[in-house]
């Protein structure tokens, strides 16, 4: 009863809003689980199941996959925001003709009213899923007026001269605009093959670049064509991007994000120096429990990619704010071999399929080994950081047998005062037992961490050991 009382208050309260964003009508975020069905999870929080797949972009037949996020709206909130847009719209404030006389009636006239009647909706009448509210943050305020209000028809309705004629780079009045609202597991490339355009008419209609990820319940204005005149002048940006880089600015240099299914998202960057463009080999990092691959990768390429392709998995459920393995390595094998094979199909032979390099940290450690361990042709060389002797155990052991003419060199890294540092050394001997060539390091200052911001040469130096067998700089120099 207590909850009824407050949501109604909560509601008159806030029930004069006049524009609310699909992104910000969701008041929570349900991640799937298995066996979980559209139908249960909308049940589960007293929603309709149209609802969920209008808030998702979920279309019938869409199947959920375990680890995806779903944005569950209030009950009844979809209905509400369809209704203050329209009130939103028979309030808005008079478009400005380009020499700055209004070209629309004052709010409140007859002919305002007649106006407002005959506005066409931007909604796609073939595509039901797309929300009709342009996002103003991310599209130039003008533009939006003049594509979605068709000021030329409002004239004729209301007898007034007809507005001179707009600059040939201005979309033509007749056009409707079509939005996308972007929905778990959406990438520009994925938006523009359903639209059939070009990636960079998305990035240019919307003043993006590939170095911006999407924000799921972002909306996005989708062109009528790969020659829309609205793509030659791109929306306006808010200040808070102003420091975008242009479309093509630093694609090299920014993460990527890959699709495997049934596995959490996947970050890459592309390889830098000399020969990146040939075929290089991929290296993978596995995060610690609670880690953030995204992060993680960031602070991973500056070190790895003059190795190759740098791939960061994310683990298969949530941990905190991060994710984790859940202590499953099969989990990890997935999305690891998906990623080579994801990385494969999109980048052909610049992709190496054998002979790549493992890294992990403390439960990525776990996956590491035993991936390492299971695909030695396809990761015959590793860094581990944290081993212990448990991540391995008897199968893992017998594998290690199996695998050992394959795997041509491990390194082991444990800070000093990690606890696991004796059982880092005995991973080493039973390495040394298979005879697979090995470098131990265990640096006094180091606790159970990677420091890659206070000691970038002590990784660097192991990835340019395994990579081709030389003696570390600082060695040398030595």
């Amino acid at each position: 009863m207590m909850r009824i009382r407050w949501r109604h208050l909560f509601g008159v309260g806030f029930g004069l809003a006049l524009s609310v964003s699909l992104s910000s009508a969701a008041q929570k975020v349900h991640v799937v689980a298995a066996g979980q069905t559209p139908g249960g999870i909308a049940h589960r929080y007293g929603i309709s199941v149209a609802d969920l797949r209008t808030m998702n972009q979920l279309t019938l037949g869409t199947r959920l996959h375990v680890g995806q996020k779903l944005l569950i709206p209030e009950p009844g909130e979809v209905a509400r925001i369809e209704q203050r847009k329209k009130s939103a719209k028979s309030t808005a404030s008079p478009a400005k003709a380009i020499d700055g006389s209004e070209s629309v009636p004052s709010a409140g006239s007859p002919e305002f009213a007649a106006t407002t009647e005959a506005t066409p909706n931007v909604r796609s009448a073939e595509s039901p899923d797309h929300v009709e509210q342009i996002d103003t943050a991310a599209v130039d305020p003008d533009a939006v007026l003049e594509t979605s209000s068709k000021p030329s028809e409002r004239e004729s309705i209301v007898s007034r001269p007809a507005p001179s004629p707009l600059p040939e780079h201005r979309p033509k009045a007749s056009v409707e605009r079509q939005t996308h609202i972007v929905a778990q597991g959406n990438t520009i490339g994925k938006i523009a093959h359903r639209y059939h355009l070009h990636e960079q008419s998305i990035l240019r209609a919307n003043g993006l670049s590939r170095a911006d990820r999407l924000k799921l319940g972002q909306t996005l204005l989708i062109p009528t064509n790969d020659d829309d005149p609205v793509i030659s002048s791109p929306p306006a940006v808010d200040s808070a991007s102003s420091g975008r880089r242009s479309v093509f600015e630093g694609e090299k240099n920014s993460h990527n994000e890959l699709n495997v299914p049934g596995a959490g998202p996947v970050y890459f960057y592309e390889p830098a120096g000399p020969g990146r463009n040939s075929m290089r080999p991929v290296l993978v990092y596995l995060h610690g429990r609670g880690g953030d691959a995204e992060q993680d990768c960031r602070k991973w390429a500056p070190v790895a990619r003059h190795f190759g392709w740098l791939v960061c998995p994310s683990g298969p459920v949530a941990h905190n704010s991060g994710r984790s393995w859940n202590n499953s390595w099969p989990a990890g094998q997935h999305a690891v071999m998906g990623a080579i094979h994801a990385l494969r199909d999109r980048f052909g032979r610049r992709i190496q399929l054998f002979g790549n390099t493992l890294i992990g940290f403390s439960e990525g450690a776990f996956v590491a080994m035993n991936v390492g361990v299971r695909e030695p042709k396809t990761f015959n060389r590793w860094l581990i950081l944290g081993a212990d002797t448990s991540y391995w155990g008897g199968s893992g052991l017998e594998a290690l047998q199996d695998a050992r003419n394959r795997v041509r060199r491990v390194v082991l890294i444990t800070g000093g005062r990690d606890q696991v540092v004796d059982d880092t050394r005995k991973v080493a001997e039973w390495l040394s037992r298979a005879r697979v060539p090995i470098k131990i390091q265990t640096p006094e200052d180091l606790a159970h961490e990677v420091a890659l911001d206070r000691m970038p040469g002590l990784y660097e130096n192991a990835l340019r050991w395994l990579d081709r067998g030389g003696q570390p700089r600082a060695a040398a120099q030595r």
